[in-house]
C-alpha cells in the first residue's frame, strides 16, 4: 500500500513536471514575453502540427474569456477541490492501475493550475490540423488529463463486463 501511495505522488509530480517543463521550454526557446498574454503563431512544424501559443484565461475550450480574475479564482478553487477529491476517491479504490489514470489526470491539473497562479491562464501551444480540419489548441497537461479519463472509462468498462460473466 505505502509503495502503492509513493509512486502514486511519484507518476503526480512527473506528469506536472513534464508539462510545466514543455511549457517553459517553449517559453524560453521563443522568447515568449509572458506578461502581456498576447496569442500568436510561434513555429509551424510541418502540415499538421504548428506551435500557436493561447492563452487560456476562460474553461474548457476557451469558455469565459472576459472575467479574467473571477474565472481565475473560481478555476484554482475547484480545481483544488477536484484534486483532493481524486486522491482520496483514488485511496479509497486502491488500485495500482487506478493509481497509475488518477495520477495522470491530477498531474495534469497541477500543471494547468500552476500556470493559472503564475499567469492567469493556461498556456496551450500545440495545434493539429490536416486540410479543413482542426482541433483545439491543447497542451501536455490536457493530454495527461484526456488519457487518463479514457483509460478509467476502459477499466470500468472492461471491469464491468469481468465482474458480469463472475456473477
Amino acid at each position: 500500500m505505502l509503495k502503492n501511495v509513493r509512486n502514486f505522488f511519484f507518476l503526480i509530480l512527473s506528469f506536472a513536471a513534464l508539462d510545466q517543463i514543455s511549457k517553459q521550454y517553449i517559453i524560453y526557446k521563443y522568447n515568449i514575453n509572458t506578461s502581456n498574454l498576447n496569442s500568436q503563431l510561434i513555429d509551424r512544424i510541418n502540415s499538421f502540427l504548428d506551435l500557436h501559443l493561447i492563452w487560456n484565461k476562460g474553461f474548457a475550450f476557451g469558455f469565459f474569456q472576459n472575467d479574467i480574475t473571477f474565472v481565475n479564482n473560481l478555476y484554482i478553487s475547484l480545481m483544488l477541490i477536484l484534486i483532493l477529491v481524486l486522491i482520496i476517491y483514488a485511496f479509497k479504490i486502491n488500485q495500482r492501475t487506478y493509481y497509475f489514470c488518477f495520477s495522470l489526470i491530477i498531474g495534469g491539473a497541477i500543471g494547468n493550475l500552476i500556470d493559472r497562479f503564475f499567469y492567469s491562464a493556461v498556456f496551450d501551444f500545440i495545434y493539429l490540423h490536416y486540410l479543413n480540419y482542426d482541433w483545439y489548441v491543447f497542451n501536455i497537461a490536457d493530454i495527461t488529463i484526456s488519457l487518463g479519463c479514457v483509460l478509467i472509462i476502459l477499466l470500468e468498462l472492461f471491469s464491468k463486463k469481468t465482474k458480469s460473466k463472475n456473477e
